[in-house]
């Protein structure tokens, strides 16, 4: 179903087309910062993206959290980036700028983290642990065929394993779309309305380890984006 649905509208057909990598740049950064809870309204994040003007009384962290996405988007857009570890912490120090300490910026956590909202899970609290098991995640990555089912198990361990101090979910988010890209298939781009559909997803992985919500979430949206830009198109 997804490789049909990826025909329609196709890696190289959108990466052509500058309007379209503005307008689903904007849409990615948007939906990913409202899914971390950030109050930026759609027209505080335009006059942020577009001016350089914040929003008044709001967070510095949220504008910033806009920014640094801004910054990630354009450059998986713009270069070739492969999926390994150094990838992966090239763009949580992207992320993460300013929104932990510089020392946390790319680097395997330390000590334990707060556990999950809505979930019992609790992360691995080790160093050496995570640094095992993010090799591990990379290895069995690797032997992924599908490049759909190889994005998307990057993304839930990613967002499962918790490897930095903070914002693992949207480098993960990243991390998804740069597999994609690496594939050469159509980028996902969240859309507001599956929101509450992809946290259902994250959490259902993080309770039980199935993946079933998270690929209804990844159809459901793919087929969206590809109805409204055929539509543009």
């Amino acid at each position: 179903m997804l490789e049909s649905i990826n025909q329609k509208l196709s890696l190289e057909l959108f990466l052509n087309k500058k309007g379209l990598v503005e307008k689903l740049g904007f849409d990615f950064i948007y939906t990913s910062v409202q899914i971390e809870g950030n109050t930026y309204t759609k027209a505080d994040t335009l006059a942020l993206l577009d001016y350089g003007r914040t929003a008044g009384g709001k967070k510095y962290s949220d504008a910033k959290m806009i920014l640094n996405l801004k910054a990630a988007y354009d450059k998986y857009i713009s270069y070739e980036s492969c999926v390994s570890l150094d990838t992966l912490k090239d763009f949580h120090y992207i992320v993460s700028n300013e929104l932990v300490r510089e020392d946390e910026r790319g680097v395997v956590r330390q000590g334990s983290i707060d556990g999950i909202k809505g979930s019992d899970y609790i992360p691995l609290a080790h160093p050496q642990k995570l640094d095992s098991e993010i090799k591990y995640l990379f290895k069995i990555y690797k032997t992924i065929q599908n490049p759909y089912d190889k994005a998307l198990y990057l993304h839930n361990n990613l967002a499962y394993l918790q490897y930095f101090r903070d914002c693992n979910k949207r480098t993960a988010r990243i991390m998804l779309n740069i597999s994609l890209k690496e594939s050469k298939k159509m980028i996902l781009i969240p859309r507001e309305e599956f929101i509450s559909e992809y946290i259902d997803g994250v959490l259902e992985y993080y309770n039980s380890g199935k993946y079933t919500k998270s690929k209804q979430f990844f159809i459901n949206n793919y087929q969206k984006v590809v109805k409204v830009l055929n539509g543009i198109l």
